[in-house]
């Protein structure tokens, strides 16, 4: 893993404002041809970067003297790593920033939807367990273990849902972040892909095409994907997750409900 206190070369890189043209798409699921995940969040936002920032970042983070990637692995739920090339088959690598990650978020915090940026009674995406306890969410950074993935011709990652991340300082994430960093002419295949059955060729797909600079956030609960198989050229990306903390945790006491309720029947 690599970090700023390795390189220290990113201090100018996304040290600016976004591009002008930078633009924010919501999905409404109901409008494809993946009606399943109505309600669900998803949204694309275009030119977060400009196809300079885009290299200067790949610049930053590639192994010096065109060393190798090392080869992506998947997770298991004791923490452990697995290479299992049948479900996914790409390249990774990782990059320790938590000043990336404060930049990128100022850029596209104000494209996100404010009922998403503070969660509050949404359990399509945060289950029913903050509901019950009465918690309000809202968006506190991006993790600073910043993913950065390569595929190659033929190189893939199968469907998937993707884990949430449970900090050290109780705050978890409920949004993935997908950034392009190339697309366009340079590739073909290698869109990411919603769907809930993907080996159906009937059955609906929903595909977001790599593209420079832009990026897709979607939730992760019960949102199955995948890195459809890049067959032409070298697809870039970066992966991270919209960290969340608990801002309010309410529990009201029974003896104040019950005076509430005293008053609200009159019965005072």
């Amino acid at each position: 893993m690599v970090s700023d206190s390795v390189h220290g070369q990113n201090r100018d890189i996304l040290n600016g404002p976004a591009p002008s043209s930078i633009s924010a798409h919501i999905i409404d699921f109901n409008e494809t041809d993946v009606t399943e995940y109505a309600g669900y969040f998803a949204m694309t936002i275009k030119d977060v970067l400009t196809p300079n920032e885009c290299r200067d970042l790949l610049k930053l983070i590639s192994p010096p003297d065109d060393a190798a990637w090392p080869a992506a692995t998947l997770t298991r739920y004791d923490g452990s790593q697995l290479l299992d090339l049948e479900s996914r088959f790409c390249d990774r690598i990782f990059y320790t920033s938590q000043t990336l990650a404060d930049r990128l978020l100022e850029r596209i915090l104000p494209h996100i939807p404010p009922k998403v940026v503070t969660l509050k009674d949404a359990p399509d995406i945060t289950g029913q367990f903050p509901i019950i306890r009465n918690e309000t969410w809202r968006i506190a950074r991006l993790r600073h273990e910043l993913r950065f993935l390569r595929y190659g011709p033929g190189q893939y990652f199968r469907p998937h849902c993707d884990d949430h991340f449970v900090d050290k300082d109780g705050s978890k994430s409920y949004l993935t972040l997908h950034l392009y960093l190339n697309g366009g002419e340079d590739v073909q295949g290698g869109a990411t892909r919603f769907a809930v059955d993907f080996e159906d060729p009937r059955e609906g797909k929903l595909d977001i095409n790599p593209a420079a600079g832009s990026l897709v956030i979607f939730q992760q609960r019960d949102m199955y994907h995948e890195g459809v198989e890049v067959t032409r050229g070298t697809k870039y990306t970066m992966r991270t997750d919209i960290m969340y903390e608990v801002v309010e945790h309410f529990v009201e006491p029974e003896y104040e409900a019950e005076k509430r309720t005293k008053i609200d029947g009159e019965q005072i």
